[in-house]
């Protein structure tokens, strides 16, 4: 079989796989998210004749300039020169699909680059496996605080003796706080709905939403974060619970 990156073709036998190592990244919400498929190759250029030497560093330098650039797709053709099951895709590809290790190899000795060499090359490729409304983490957090409706009580502090606490008012009002974030593939995900939308504060920020900037890998947005603050009162109890999702 003959093995391939991009337009360059390497001759019949001279590419092997070292190892193949298939792993695959998880959110934090344990949804499998990034499929990943790194290949450590082996090659040996071999040449005969007379200028053998200076064809095997010719070749040595070929590889190495087919080797410079990202973004294609690799390989494996059978013997009738059809795509084998072995083959790195960079249109599936996360920013497509990359050298990891350039053309290396070990001492230049003795018969090595006079008739053949041994080198070594790696290649990887990322791509998705989940959809891009999967959320890939989420929090969100409800607060109270209040004073269950009771008297509001202040300070005293008298000219002359004990300091003392005075009622000011026979009833109070009740505080929630709802703060939460969201992460998923989509561009810019809605922010969780208030819990009371009938109590909102009033306040000038009570109601916030900020978006972050993607997460980016090889110029590709892997993912969007969305985050929102909600502050509350009203004059009778609240009561809620955060959201579960994911």
């Amino acid at each position: 079989m003959k093995f391939y990156y991009g337009g360059y073709v390497h001759p019949s036998g001279e590419v092997n796989f070292a190892g193949i190592q298939r792993t695959i990244q998880y959110s934090p919400t344990q949804r499998a998210n990034i499929f990943r498929e790194a290949w450590s190759m082996k090659g040996k250029i071999v040449q005969q004749g007379p200028n053998s030497h200076s064809a095997v560093l010719g070749s040595l330098a070929t590889i190495r300039n087919a080797y410079s650039v990202n973004g294609y797709s690799a390989g494996f053709l059978d013997n009738n020169g059809f795509q084998s099951p072995f083959w790195l895709n960079t249109a599936n590809a996360i920013g497509g699909v990359i050298v990891t290790n350039p053309v290396s190899h070990g001492e230049m000795s003795g018969a090595e680059t006079v008739t053949y060499l041994n080198y070594t090359v790696g290649l990887q490729m990322e791509s998705f496996l989940t959809s891009p409304d999967t959320i890939l983490n989420y929090s969100e957090q409800v607060s109270f605080s209040d004073n269950f409706g009771g008297p509001i009580m202040i300070e005293r502090l008298p000219l002359s003796g004990m300091p003392i606490q005075q009622a000011v008012s026979t009833n109070s009002f009740f505080y929630a706080t709802q703060t939460g974030s969201l992460t998923m593939r989509s561009p810019n995900p809605f922010p969780e709905s208030p819990i009371f939308p009938q109590a909102f504060s009033g306040s000038a920020d009570c109601h916030q939403v900020t978006y972050s900037s993607p997460k980016m890998e090889r110029g590709v947005p892997l993912e969007y974060t969305v985050s929102w603050s909600y502050k509350f009162r009203s004059s009778d109890p609240l009561v809620g619970f955060a959201h579960a999702r994911g």
